[in-house]
């Protein structure tokens, strides 16, 4: 095994270079989260109550047929269309966010838990297709067969809400003998794809989704590896709902997929692995037992290696002021580490002060998000200010915002950069 990488300095010069090199394409993304509705007392209630089931949804926008919201068991569903832009995928959610608030109305709200307690009572009143689990099967990469659920619906009192992503090809046009067309089409590139997502993407919301109730969905439907093929592609249906918390969040797990399908394609995958130095049944292990002790210590032995290939737009939080590759730092460029050392961040391009994403979701790992993101969805999703979230995408404000006035913010981003980068 190679000695593990600490900094951007440490990683091997040929492989650095391969990682700047790293295609970039915009695949297909979508997603099916659920979520669940609570009364004014917090009180779970059954789904069916509110919207329509799945073979007559609700057609969210007239203007996109796809984006639909029905109830799916006890917890309710929103069908995200297919899209290349995270930016796309953020206004789908609130889209449907903000008119499944006007359906339940203000006496009730949104919940984003990975798993709820219902009471008897509301599963016994529940239509009988809420009182089922889903039965269409679904698949783990790493034992190569098929997840069963031996609950009886009728009786186990906790219900799960996912957050599968779905991801296919950038292009109908590629050829058999495309990478792109290997990962997407073939029931072998669907098991590489799918243990490569859990090592990019999994560890990384175990750190953030590691509450009580995302431990015990992992138990039973979170589990590493676990997915469904499709006819674009493949369905990741490993991450809880968690992620919808927060444009940011949001962003954060569709930019490290499809950071993931990048490499993946430019058939960088193995070496990365040997490079960071643990193996992807680590990372299984890391998920399944959701053990955030070791996902730190994965995250910092993989983190110069993400940060290198998460240059330009492939930066998993897409802010617009990271966009300048980070390998400046690599060859001690004296200008920007002169303006850390003085404490001060360098300018960019003409533009203010920038905020890393990488320092960010450090500091998040540190501090938590308590205080970041707020715990109201309405609030957070700017429900009742539409043009502000669009003017700044929603990836700028709430967390963003906050983090571009916090002193303590900018001192551990400068320390950051200069001593742990």
């Amino acid at each position: 095994m190679r000695k593990r990488a600490i900094r951007l300095r440490d990683i091997p010069s040929d492989f650095m270079r391969r990682l700047q090199g790293c295609s970039y394409v915009k695949p297909t993304m979508g997603s099916d989260p659920e979520f669940f509705v609570a009364d004014s007392k917090g009180k779970i209630l059954a789904s069916d109550k509110f919207f329509p089931g799945k073979k007559k949804p609700i057609i969210v926008s007239g203007d996109h047929k796809d984006l639909k919201l029905f109830f799916d068991g006890i917890q309710a569903e929103l069908n995200i269309p297919p899209t290349a832009c995270r930016e796309s995928v953020s206004f789908f959610i609130r889209e449907a966010l903000v008119k499944a608030q006007k359906i339940i109305g203000e006496d009730h709200h949104i919940v984003l838990q990975p798993s709820v307690k219902v009471s008897q009572k509301v599963l016994n009143e529940a239509d009988p297709e809420a009182r089922i689990f889903g039965c269409m099967p679904d698949f783990n990469a790493y034992t190569l067969g098929q997840n069963t659920c031996e609950m009886d619906a009728s009786r186990h009192l906790y219900r799960y809400a996912g957050g599968h992503i779905h991801i296919g090809m950038s292009s109908v046009y590629n050829r058999k003998a495309d990478m792109e067309y290997k990962m997407a089409k073939t029931e072998e590139g669907h098991i590489r794809t799918i243990k490569f997502i859990d090592y990019i993407t999994g560890a990384i919301l175990v750190m953030l989704d590691k509450g009580a109730d995302s431990k015990r969905r992992r138990t039973k439907y979170g589990t590493a590896g676990c997915f469904r093929p499709t006819p674009y592609g493949v369905e990741y249906r490993t991450p809880s709902c968690w992620w919808m918390k927060s444009p940011t969040t949001m962003s954060l797990a569709f930019g490290m997929v499809r950071l993931a399908w990048n490499m993946l394609i430019s058939n960088i995958d193995e070496e990365l692995i040997k490079n960071v130095g643990y193996s992807q049944e680590d990372v299984r292990g890391i998920v399944d037992e959701s053990d955030t002790v070791a996902a730190k210590k994965f995250w910092q032995a993989i983190r110069p290696y993400v940060s290198i290939a998460s240059k330009s737009i492939h930066n998993p939080l897409n802010v617009k002021s990271i966009r300048t590759p980070l390998s400046g730092f690599v060859d001690e460029n004296k200008d920007w580490k002169r303006a850390l050392i003085k404490g001060k961040m360098p300018f960019i391009n003409g533009g203010g002060e920038p905020t890393y994403a990488l320092a960010a979701f450090e500091y998040i790992l540190k501090h938590g998000i308590k205080g970041l993101i707020d715990d109201d969805v309405s609030n957070e999703w700017l429900f009742g200010r539409r043009d502000q979230f669009y003017n700044v995408n929603g990836f700028v404000s709430g967390m963003y915002s906050k983090l571009s006035k916090n002193t303590d913010f900018k001192k551990f981003q400068t320390d950051f950069l200069l001593n742990i980068l």
